[in-house]
Order: C-alpha cells, then sequence, then structure tokens
C-alpha cells in the first residue's frame, strides 16, 4: 500500500489538490443554491401577477437545473467508454491496487466535475441576476 510520502512522490500532490479546490467550491454552491431556493420563495410570495410568477418559474427551472448538476450525480454515474472500475481492476489481479488506473478514473470524475461546477456557476449567477430584477420590480 502507498503511503502519503510514496504518494507524492508519484506526483498526485496537485491532483489532490484540484480535488480539494473543486470540493470547496461546490460546496460554496450547494449554499449559494440554498441562499437562492430561500430568496425564490420570499420573492414569488411578495409578487404575485402573472408575469412575476412566470419570471420566478424560469429562475425556479435554472435552479432545478442546478439541483441537478450539484446532487443529482447524473453527470458522475456516467463511466468514459473503455474503462473499467478499480475494485474490477483489482479482484481481476488479486489483491493488488492499480494506482494508475484509479487515478484516471478519478482524473475523469474531477473533469466531469468541473464541467459540471461551471454550468452550475453560470445558471446561479443567471438566477441571482434575475432574482434581484424581480425583487427589484415594484
Amino acid at each position: 500500500m502507498l503511503t502519503a510520502p510514496s504518494l507524492a512522490a508519484a506526483g498526485y500532490n496537485d491532483f489532490f489538490a484540484s480535488l480539494q479546490t473543486v470540493q470547496t467550491t461546490v460546496q460554496t454552491q450547494v449554499e449559494r443554491f440554498q441562499e437562492l431556493m430561500l430568496e425564490i420563495k420570499r420573492v414569488s410570495a411578495a409578487h404575485q401577477d402573472d408575469e412575476s410568477l412566470r419570471r420566478a418559474g424560469e429562475i425556479a427551472l435554472k435552479l432545478h437545473r442546478v439541483h441537478t448538476l450539484l446532487f443529482g450525480g447524473a453527470l458522475m454515474a456516467q463511466p468514459q467508454e473503455g474503462t473499467t472500475t478499480s475494485a474490477g481492476s483489482a479482484a481481476a489481479e488479486g489483491d493488488a491496487i492499480d494506482l494508475d488506473g484509479a487515478m484516471a478514473e478519478f482524473s475523469s470524475l474531477l473533469s466531469r466535475t468541473r464541467l459540471a461546477s461551471t454550468e452550475a456557476e453560470l445558471l446561479l449567477a443567471q438566477a441571482s441576476e434575475e432574482l434581484a430584477a424581480l425583487r427589484a420590480q415594484a
């Protein structure tokens, strides 16, 4: 089994730093999502006309997509073609750990997570702007 120093020697420090960065970004996005959900409830309650409710519905659809990106895991569940799970590889080879295979899988997952995070960030910004405009409507 590889220890932390041997992992560092293998050049995985950047990878683990990237994982931490993505985790922090996603946590921030989850918090923003929750704040926007509360805000849309407040704004919808304050503006009951048809146009305001339609706009609130459109914002809610953006937030639904953000929810799917952050919590749904749809992108995370899609394996890349030609990849096997490291558990399957390890079982095939006995107790050996395929660290390179596992790192390739994690890299792929990290890439997909970054793409989902970028899309979520754009949707959160749009929803925030639209909510501010709706809130300002008198």
